[in-house]
């Protein structure tokens, strides 16, 4: 069993101080990533987020808006996530359905230089933030799951998708964890439905051209979906936030919650991908 796995960052969900940085500090409806893979290891990222109108409405009663543009340090910060030779080539804003958001646009010249952490920057930005207002924290390195890559060139390129537990660049404060109850976790679940409605955060990798093999757990075509999690679709299956598969393995978790259950991760350590 990994160190940490993709579904423990959704249960994370339950636990109130989360819940709270989630509405006030990040207010993200969608998060996509996409990365686009050439045959010779070189392509780009694809970074959607979205956010929803609702959050806009509270931000504009409160005096304040949503986030722009990220300005260029922020676009610098941002790049460094997938690796140090990731460069942003394009940002442009979005609207959709009232929702409004941004997409930036990286390249790189090779593939074994970049990974990708699962719903790295809400994390990320949200750990970083409950440390600065938990007195009693301790530091500590925490692991964190990050998808990296290898692959062989040729006629018939094979892509390797490795998820592996890696150490943070940097310490950060522990929150002391305090036992919550079934019914507690139920009523959180309640407040905070509203304003997650129609929340998704994804991260496919789609290759270029027509996939002969792969055993991936979860593929359309050419795109392997490394993560993907329906904030709607898993609230009529609220046993997945309150702790009922608390301890499984992914394997395990992915075969009892179900194919419906609006949570998919890779729980393969790695996955193969051979196209031409």
């Amino acid at each position: 069993m990994a160190d940490i796995t993709l579904f423990q960052s959704i249960v994370k969900l339950t636990r109130p101080l989360f819940i709270i940085l989630l509405l006030t500090l990040s207010g993200c409806i969608q998060m996509h990533t996409t990365v686009h893979v050439h045959k010779d290891g070189s392509g780009t990222i694809e970074e959607k987020m979205l956010f929803s109108e609702m959050l806009s409405g509270i931000m504009k009663e409160k005096g304040g808006s949503l986030p722009a543009l990220p300005k260029k340090n922020q676009l610098k910060e941002m790049s460094a996530e997938f690796g140090p030779y990731v460069k942003v080539v394009n940002v442009k804003k979005v609207e959709n359905s009232g929702d409004s958001g941004f997409i930036v646009t990286y390249a790189f010249d090779d593939i074994e230089k970049v990974r990708i952490g699962n719903v790295q920057k809400m994390s990320k930005k949200l750990t970083a933030d409950s440390t600065a207002v938990q007195s009693d924290s301790t530091a500590v390195q925490k692991p964190e799951t990050w998808f990296t890559f290898t692959m062989k060139r040729g006629a018939n390129p094979e892509l390797t998708i490795h998820k592996e537990a890696m150490l943070n660049s940097s310490s950060r404060g522990e929150v002391a964890k305090k036992p919550v109850s079934t019914q507690e976790k139920e009523q959180m679940l309640d407040m905070i439905s509203a304003f997650l409605k129609g929340m998704k955060l994804d991260i496919d990798v789609v290759v270029d051209g027509r996939v002969i093999s792969s055993d991936a757990s979860y593929r359309t075509d050419n795109t392997i979906t490394l993560y993907a999690m329906d904030f709607d679709q898993l609230m009529t299956h609220r046993d997945i936030l309150t702790g009922k598969y608390d301890g499984l393995s992914d394997r395990d978790f992915a075969r009892r919650s179900g194919k419906d259950s609006g949570l998919k991760f890779e729980f393969k350590d790695r996955v193969h991908v051979i196209f031409n």
